[in-house]
């Protein structure tokens, strides 16, 4: 099982874009291989360099449960806009209130949580806080005042529903990917130049340094894996999720390309077998 989980390791798991049992391609629409100057490599090649590691889509684990909750959000007004119906509107409504944003907010934060390397708290999250906040603030004023604030509230959850899915698109436009580099832990002395900064001297599972862009940042970190030592790299989106740092799908003004123009000075070992894909494999 662990000798099948490294072989799809780096390229991904086949169903992930329904290929059945046929290998992935080196390259997806819009991957970049690494800049001159760097030392690179793919699962069919090896031998030494950075390699490409898929992570798994955003599509089905935010997708799916996001395309259910307007279903849940327009039948919670439902029983307020007829009621009477039943000896609990209020709670019927709540309730599916609650569900409705529950598949919005825990499958991101779920979405999120599973990628190495992501980071940020809850106020980070692609979800349109505002909106909600406002919804929150107006809606008890139907008690006091009118009940048209209530239906004034309601909407504004529509407007954060909309603008939500307009935020996870902008977080999703580039795959989830990282660039991976066997190491020895004790190889690693950064020399870093601008506009990198470390967090830490030596290799660790840890964040070891990152360079500021826009949109989000750069991000060097320690990971290990079947007794193998990596150093990996990706851009860290400013909602938390993990961007492939080589990616055409950047925004030329993001200063991605630029802080990644220069390679990050340390050769690395030779790519382990176990993780590479063979002829006689495919």
């Amino acid at each position: 099982m662990e000798a099948r989980q490294d072989r799809y390791w780096l390229l991904g798991e086949p169903g992930w874009w329904g290929l059945g049992e046929t290998m992935p391609p080196e390259f997806r629409t819009g991957e970049l291989p690494p800049p001159e100057g760097w030392v690179s490599t793919t699962p069919r090649v090896g031998n030494f360099g950075w390699c490409r590691q898929r992570l798994r889509p955003l599509a089905w684990p935010l997708l799916r449960p996001m395309a259910w909750a307007p279903l849940f959000l327009a039948t919670s007004a439902v029983p307020l806009a007829l009621p009477g119906r039943t000896s609990f509107d209020q709670a019927l409504a709540v309730g599916l209130f609650a569900i409705s944003w529950s598949l919005v907010f825990f499958p991101i934060l779920f979405a999120r949580n599973s990628q190495p390397m992501s980071a940020g708290g809850l106020l980070s999250l692609p979800v349109d806080t505002i909106s909600l906040g406002l919804a929150a603030a107006v809606f008890p004023l139907h008690f006091y005042y009118h009940p048209m604030a209530g239906w004034v509230s309601y909407a504004l959850c529509w407007v954060a529903y909309f603008r939500t899915v307009m935020l996870v698109q902008a977080a999703m436009l580039v795959p989830p990917a990282r660039f991976l580099l066997p190491v020895e832990p004790s190889d690693w002395e950064p020399s870093l130049q601008d506009p990198w900064e470390r967090q830490s001297g030596s290799w660790g599972r840890k964040e070891i340094a990152s360079a500021p862009a826009r949109f989000g940042r750069l991000v060097i970190s320690g990971t290990s894996r079947s007794g193998q030592d990596f150093l990996s790299l990706a851009f860290v989106h400013s909602s938390g999720f993990v961007q492939d740092p080589f990616h055409e799908g950047h925004d030329p003004s993001s200063g991605v390309q630029e802080a990644l123009e220069s390679p990050i000075p340390i050769s690395g070992l030779q790519w382990p077998s176990n993780f590479l894909v063979h002829s006689e494999e495919e």
